[in-house]
């Protein structure tokens, strides 16, 4: 009976853990914040990961609008070398947030179908 239970509790905490994940698409920092506070330490764990990858990835876009504008802007001066690497810093910024949008939904599905991924956040 115990371990039933222990089975239940484990699979729901792994449903919990790639939700935070998956949140992304519908409530990207209220989810993780909720069950950081709430859940077990294992899921809280996850939590708290996928609350910085969602960051990172609503950072990026912003950074890379900020970083456009500097770019625009300096392509009506003189000073290629700012535009360059202003536009450099947009491509890395874009890059990095297509990145971590790809790895919350891979850590997402990995939580769901594998409980070692679960137990190693």
């Amino acid at each position: 009976m115990n371990n039933q239970t222990f089975q239940q509790n484990t699979q729901s905490e792994r449903v919990l853990a790639a939700i935070c994940y998956l949140s992304i698409f519908f409530a990207p920092l209220i989810v993780p914040i909720v069950v950081w506070i709430f859940a077990s330490k294992q899921t809280s764990n996850h939590a708290a990961k996928s609350l910085v990858y969602h960051i990172i990835t609503y950072l990026g876009p912003i950074f890379l609008i900020i970083s456009a504008a500097m770019s625009g802007v300096l392509l009506n001066h003189t000073s290629t070398t700012l535009t360059v690497i202003s536009i450099t810093i947009a491509i890395i910024l874009l890059i990095l947030t297509i990145w971590y949008t790809i790895k919350n939904v891979y850590r997402g599905i990995m939580v769901l179908i594998s409980e070692d991924a679960f137990f190693r956040p």
